[in-house]
């Protein structure tokens, strides 16, 4: 555990330098990460890493996602198929949802296999941005918009489980303690990811080098703390906000994993 965890917290340190050069104009130390939660309590929200192959506008608000599978594991009754599609230097992505496995279903509503292709069925599609203002919805996403993206991106994050939603946070500060490490990060709003946390406190985790989407997989419970409890993480946190012009945090939060593991993608993007 002790070797793992020193490669874990280099990994965060290395990171504050690789990732600086796509955040230009926040001039804090951050790694950006991105949160995996489910609605269902003491669950954890499965996660993957798979390249993204293209996407297909079925309906007005519909949208197929095509990836080099396999999933992170098959969904059960009542959970959802999650695909964030993200371009991290420009602040601006896409989060499409399949609808919910019904009772007796097979995958068919949600997803289709074809050898290693999968093509994920979205039935919502909502924005994301890179800040502690992290999601805002729209009642109409222009499909053209989200294709446009796609076409510059490598990567999709997957997530399975009940609700499961991909949020980007900011971490603005780490502590290695003993046998622990500890992440610590703010939000501004009580958006999707905080509905989730209300009702389950099981968090997964993805660290990654932006420029080749390896990383880390982390699962732990995370926790809403006062500034007196960790006085040097709020500080952190808060000149990274204001390095971000985003003000002061609403609410601020731990997480300390108790398991991690190496992620890499599913397979090698084909795109330059």
């Amino acid at each position: 555990m002790g070797a793992n965890l020193e490669r874990l917290h280099q990994f965060f340190e290395q990171q504050k330098s690789r990732q600086a050069s796509h955040f230009p104009a926040v001039r804090f130390e951050k790694v950006l990460s991105f949160m995996g939660t489910t609605s269902r309590a003491g669950t954890h929200a499965a996660m993957a890493i798979c390249p993204i192959l293209g996407v297909e506008p079925i309906a007005a608000s519909k949208l197929n996602v095509r990836l080099r599978g396999p999933l992170p594991r098959l969904p059960g009754e009542g959970e959802c198929i999650t695909v964030h599609l993200t371009n991290v230097d420009q602040y601006q992505g896409y989060q499409v949802k399949s609808r919910p496995l019904l009772a007796g279903e097979d995958l068919s509503p949600l997803c289709e296999v074809r050898g290693d292709e999968i093509t994920i069925k979205g039935e919502h599609i909502f924005t994301v941005h890179h800040s502690p203002y992290a999601m805002t919805f729209f009642e109409q996403i222009p499909l053209e918009e989200v294709a446009q993206l796609v076409t510059g991106i490598r990567y999709a994050l997957l997530a399975v489980g009940e609700q499961a939603n991909i949020s980007p946070r900011f971490i603005f500060h780490v502590e290695r303690r003993d046998e622990k490490i500890a992440l610590y990060h703010g939000d501004g709003l009580a958006l999707k990811t905080y509905l989730n946390l209300r009702s389950n406190r099981q968090e997964s985790r993805l660290v990654l080098d932006l420029d080749d989407f390896s990383g880390y997989l982390l699962r732990g419970t995370i926790a809403e703390f006062q500034p007196h409890q960790s006085p040097d993480a709020y500080d952190h946190i808060c000149r990274g906000f204001a390095a971000g012009d985003w003000g002061k945090p609403s609410r601020v939060f731990k997480l300390v994993p108790d398991t991690f593991e190496e992620i890499a993608p599913t397979a090698v993007s084909t795109k330059a």
